[in-house]
């Protein structure tokens, strides 16, 4: 009998299966985030959208709590809704999680819209971290060209957490939350790369607020590349690439990056990927405590475990 589409994606999907995976790379516990579901969130009903949030909160807590040894879980917050905040103090006070993940634009809305403010409010007064994992951009939705060949997830998915991970920064939200914890995808996105020319527009805007706008700009407590630094913390998943990892880590610091694998995604059902990040993380010749500092002394110190 031919196999199905989920006999052969089943490593998605089935928890045994990952425990194998997890053996095989040494990895003895996982935090477990939900998928970025592609446009699942932007398409779903309004009334429907909290069903499918408990329901997706609930799935995750079902394997936690099956495997309560192997799977530490995280929420989701895929946007803003009526009642949203009942769903994020449900998945923090009832089912246990140690942390929520948001994405990088609320069905359209910046991270920094104002019906987020009680949410960044409560996460920091539980001292839990924020997870940003990028989604497709709305505008792709007029220019579906950008869509082709997978630019989005390729490049697309950077720019738009670059575009979170900055919002957060210059809204002030830092300020009012000044000890919110962010954990990126991507190593940090753009940030790195881009840190100096960060730097240089603000301070020119700042220098000339009549001719580049800086009066548009929020006094802020700090400057803004020094937000970047304390507040984000960024995990490993560049797939490989040691040179990249590298400025993420002269940029971010030892302190602020932890060891993901954006399992079950990739190549060789996910584990080309899980075993180049690995080899990445070694190719930065650390220490034996930098290299515990990632792969799991961080994460237990961010999430409390």
């Amino acid at each position: 009998m031919e196999a199905s589409v989920s006999d052969n994606f089943i490593y998605f999907s089935d928890p045994e299966y990952r425990l194998k995976y997890m053996t095989k790379y040494g990895i003895s516990i996982e935090v477990l985030t939900l998928g970025p579901t592609g446009d699942l969130w932007n398409v779903a009903p309004g009334n429907t959208l909290p069903k499918l949030v408990k329901a997706a909160n609930d799935s995750i807590a079902e394997i936690v709590n099956k495997y309560p040894d192997k799977f530490v879980g995280i929420g989701i917050l895929p946007s803003v809704y009526q009642g949203f905040m009942d769903e994020v103090k449900r998945s923090i006070k009832d089912l246990g999680f140690k942390g929520i993940m948001i994405l990088s634009n609320l069905i359209g809305k910046p991270v920094d819209a104002d019906e987020m403010d009680s949410f960044y409010q409560f996460m920091s007064s539980e001292n839990l971290p924020i997870f940003i994992h990028p989604t497709n951009p709305p505008y792709t939705n007029t220019y579906p060209w950008a869509r082709e060949y997978r630019l989005i997830q390729m490049l697309g998915w950077p720019y738009d957490t670059s575009l979170a991970m900055a919002r957060l920064v210059f809204s002030g939200i830092l300020d009012r939350y000044p000890n919110l914890k962010f954990i990126i995808h991507h190593a940090g996105a753009m940030i790195p790369f881009f840190s100096k020319r960060i730097e240089g527009f603000y301070d020119e805007a700042i220098e000339y607020p009549e001719v580049y706008g800086g009066e548009t700009f929020k006094k802020l407590n700090k400057h803004p590349l020094e937000y970047f630094k304390n507040n984000f913390y960024v995990d490993t998943v560049l797939n490989g690439n040691t040179s990249a990892l590298k400025a993420s880590y002269d940029f971010y610091g030892i302190d602020h990056m932890v060891f993901a694998t954006d399992f079950p995604y990739g190549p060789e059902k996910g584990e080309r990927w899980t075993r180049d990040i690995l080899n990445s993380v070694y190719e930065l010749k650390l220490n034996e405590d930098s290299l515990e500092k990632i792969f799991y002394k961080n994460a237990k110190r961010l999430l409390g475990i």
